[in-house]
């Protein structure tokens, strides 16, 4: 499979077949079609890391991308699934590191982890459309937990409810009221830094 065959780049998703025979050829050892599954994929990878463990993340996506490729052959799903079982591997490492001893940063997030952004939908848009990487490190440190969680799995790895849900163990409904409340407090916070800003 040459590079020219895989469809479009960056975030967008590889459609139906296509995908497939990505992933059948990366299964099995075509480091070409590994290659476009990673440059497609590690920047969303490594702004999550970064955001929930800055000290580590590059560690944290070698590993996680160790244990992709274990698991590679026994994969089965389409490319939205192969997002979700990313970020889940993922954010397993990144709790395995907490339960060793490392801490959750509470402040100083790296800018880079929030820069570039993609927003699945309009609410999320917006909010994001009115940051700067700046305004965003600090406001996403503002949030609780499970609120920065969420919002980072939706709008930086660009997953669906379901699928956000799956990986942090809560209901998609708790999911939807947390990504609305984290999204919902950073268009507050917006909004009365613009207030001032008129003031």
């Amino acid at each position: 499979m040459s590079l020219s065959d895989t469809g479009p780049r960056g975030d967008e998703p590889i459609a139906g077949s296509a995908f497939d025979a990505l992933l059948t050829a990366a299964a099995g050892g075509d480091e070409q079609a590994f290659a476009v599954l990673w440059r497609r994929l590690q920047p969303g990878l490594m702004r999550y890391l970064q955001a929930l463990a800055p000290e580590t993340a590059e560690d944290l996506a070698s590993e996680t991308w160790l244990r992709v490729v274990a698991g590679l052959r026994r994969f089965r799903g389409d490319e939205r699934a192969f997002r979700a079982w990313l970020f889940t591997v993922a954010r397993h490492r990144v709790i395995d590191g907490w339960r060793a001893g490392d801490r959750r940063p509470v402040a100083g997030l790296p800018v880079e982890a929030l820069a570039e952004w993609r927003a699945p939908d309009d609410v999320a848009g917006q909010v994001v459309e009115s940051l700067s990487a700046r305004q965003a490190v600090t406001l996403l440190a503002g949030l609780p937990q499970a609120q920065a969680e969420v919002v980072l799995l939706r709008v930086v790895a660009g997953l669906e409810v379901d699928e956000v849900a799956r990986i942090v163990g809560k209901r998609p409904g708790t999911v939807r009221v947390l990504a609305h409340r984290g999204l919902r407090r950073l268009a507050e916070w917006l909004a009365a830094e613009d207030g001032v800003r008129a003031g």
